[in-house]
């Protein structure tokens, strides 16, 4: 699993803007999710944030000499139980 401690850097890497404190293992976070069921439209559903794996990503941002399955920066446990694992640009604070 990825390192417990927040990333050290950018705000745009640590997923927050000089505005806001950046995103962190703990965190409520909505991102959108397809349905469990496969059927139906992508749906936005909050969770919490688990882990931060921006110690194993590519820092040049390399794509493997692939567009699929590339490491994604926070595993989020969703309200329903289901774990997904998102980019820092997909996953926002709820609003409110």
């Amino acid at each position: 699993m990825g390192s417990a401690k927040e990333a050290k850097g950018s705000d745009a890497q640590s997923g927050g803007t000089s505005a806001e404190k950046p995103l962190a293992i703990g965190d409520v976070v909505v991102t959108s999710v397809d349905p469990a069921s496969g059927e139906g439209k992508p749906t936005e559903q909050s969770g919490v944030i688990v882990d931060d794996f921006a110690g194993s990503l590519a820092k040049d941002e390399a794509d493997y000499g692939r567009d699929w399955a590339l490491a994604k920066r926070w595993a989020i446990k969703l309200d329903d139980g289901r774990l997904v694992f998102r980019s820092s640009e997909d996953v926002a604070r709820p609003a409110g």
